[in-house]
């Protein structure tokens, strides 16, 4: 199955391009005719980064921590509390 330029919507062109013809028509039977919600490129960044600081935290590091991470103390506390 081959794809045409008129049949894919200028909104979805970039999706396309990204992901190629098969997982985008993979999505479309998945998701077709359903409105999903993508988080942000930075929400997940931000998960992956305080993982990492939960990961790294060795019980007396914090101020290591909000150093290399360029987060203040408290903000890495609320991070180790979550």
């Amino acid at each position: 199955m081959k794809l045409r330029d008129e049949d894919v919507c200028d909104r979805l062109e970039i999706l396309l391009d990204i992901v190629g013809e098969d997982k985008f028509l993979e999505i479309s039977r998945m998701y077709g005719g359903t409105n999903i919600y993508i988080p942000k490129y930075s929400s997940y960044l931000r998960l992956i980064r305080n993982r990492d600081i939960l990961r790294k935290y060795n019980g007396v590091n914090i101020l290591d921590l909000a150093n290399e991470y360029s987060l203040s103390v408290t903000h890495i506390k609320r991070i180790l509390e979550s």
